[in-house]
């Protein structure tokens, strides 16, 4: 068992954070929103003053919070991380940040303070965080996941170190191009389905276990056909495709049918929709449809 800090409470992190808990490490939780901390609080967490006393005073500080700048200003920043970091430390960042800009803080945390970095991004949404069963792509140092890896166990069923530092947000990267292409085509088939007359329900129950099942077959598709979904902006599934976009100009790769699933994300918002480019892209269909 360890003594870890945890920062980034929001809906993956809150259930990130409790299993860690349940597993019986010891957490120091710290954020600047504090109603967020009160689960993990009510759980048995220490409360942190600061990013720094995290640092200070355990093993590791895990991060799951919004973008690159947010991971940069708790690590770098005021009363960061690093202003209280020392040699053998680790900072293990659940986050979708930029592969790049993650090799470049990974350097300097290792230069200036001789903290080891571990990009540690996760895919399996806040049901597969409460049940255990997300996916943790890892990028850094084979001695650095060798500590982690009992930690992340906690809360990740597959874990796999892809690689040196950046590798684990460049297979994240990878993921969500699949995920968002798949959110898109579902969103057209059953627009399609129900202009031809077919039950969008029971298509999406007939194709389970064909080549064209998956995840987001099994938990996304049945509201998609029910067109009923919460309300979330699809900034977030954006700033991921900007992630993607950014990395492949910088490495020529390219990405023609993610260039296209950013686009339709991007009518999307200047439309006003709310659901997140789930429900959004039968949406963007029916509308297209209607226009002809």
């Amino acid at each position: 068992m360890a003594k870890l800090g945890w920062i980034g409470m929001g809906n993956i992190g809150t259930p990130m954070a409790l299993r860690m808990i349940d597993a019986g490490h010891e957490i120091m939780v710290w954020g600047r929103t504090r109603e967020r901390l009160k689960p993990a609080l009510d759980k048995g967490a220490a409360d942190g003053a600061s990013a720094a006393q995290l640092a200070a005073e355990c093993d590791a500080v895990f991060l799951c919070i919004s973008d690159t700048r947010a991971v940069e200003e708790v690590v770098f920043g005021p009363h960061g991380i690093a202003s209280c970091g020392a040699p053998g430390k680790l900072v293990i960042d659940n986050s979708t940040i930029n592969p790049q800009r993650t090799r470049e803080l990974a350097k300097r945390l290792r230069d200036e303070h001789g903290m080891g970095w571990l990009d540690a991004p996760v895919s399996g949404g806040a049901i597969g965080a409460a049940a255990g069963k997300l996916a943790c792509l890892v990028g850094g140092a084979a001695a650095d996941f060798a500590q982690a890896r009992p930690w992340i166990a906690a809360f990740a069923s597959n874990i796999t170190h892809m690689g040196d530092n950046g590798t684990g947000q460049v297979a994240k990267s990878c993921n969500q191009a699949v995920l968002t292409a798949t959110l898109a085509v579902w969103g057209e088939v059953l627009e399609y389905a129900e202009s031809n007359g077919l039950d969008p329900s029971r298509l999406v129950e007939a194709l389970a276990d064909s080549w064209s099942d998956s995840a987001v077959r099994r938990v996304h598709a049945p509201n998609m056909a029910l067109k009923k979904y919460p309300k979330a902006k699809p900034t977030l599934m954006l700033k991921d495709l900007d992630i993607l976009a950014d990395t492949a100009r910088a490495t020529k790769s390219p990405m023609p049918i993610s260039a296209l699933v950013m686009n339709l994300y991007r009518q999307q918002l200047a439309l006003g929709f709310e659901t997140g480019g789930i429900i959004g892209f039968r949406q963007l269909y029916a509308g297209a449809a209607a226009e002809e």
